[in-house]
């Protein structure tokens, strides 16, 4: 199982990276349509760019916080559970990734709602359903839990340390 969530993951970083190269694309031509081509006199619009760019940055945003689960390097205070002996802070660490795996479990239902607002809404320049974007928080949350048990059962099933896991800032790992 933790080995097709990481392939999983490989596939999502590739598809982000496209992504990231899509918003790039979008903010260079509007920067280049509304200041270049305004300063030489040539006054054209392109509208859709700002929508490209939101749009795609939110995919980002939720695809890559589901990918940041896995290794636990989204931004986190540890502090305490580094101060506590090896049991009580791993304890406390898995505690917490519980209570993570019940808040992505609500993202799951309120995105699942948005989506359902958004099946009727379109964007205002590109007429897309806004389904489609806002298909992105259940998504990432999906994500999110699949990624936070297989870092859990990694730990476990290793019996490794989960407060190490992914703490390369201050070279633990």
């Amino acid at each position: 199982m933790l080995w097709l969530v990481d392939r999983l993951n490989l596939l999502l970083t590739y598809a982000i990276g496209l992504l990231l190269a899509v918003m790039t694309i979008a903010v260079f031509t509007q920067v280049t349509v509304r200041f270049v081509l305004t300063a030489a006199g040539i006054n054209i619009s392109a509208a859709w760019t700002e929508e490209v760019a939101r749009y795609v940055l939110i995919w980002i945003v939720f695809l890559g916080a589901g990918i940041g689960c896995r290794k636990r390097q989204l931004i986190s205070l540890e502090f305490i559970v580094r101060a506590l002996p090896a049991l009580p802070g791993q304890g406390l660490v898995h505690a917490g990734l519980l209570l993570c795996l019940g808040f992505f479990g609500l993202l799951i239902s309120v995105g699942l709602a948005f989506m359902e607002l958004g099946a009727v809404e379109t964007s205002p320049v590109m007429q897309i359903p806004k389904a489609w974007v806002y298909a992105a928080m259940p998504v990432g949350a999906a994500l999110m839990i699949l990624n936070t048990a297989a870092l859990m059962t990694e730990a476990l099933l290793d019996r490794r340390d989960i407060r190490s896991i992914g703490a390369t800032a201050e070279g633990v790992e």
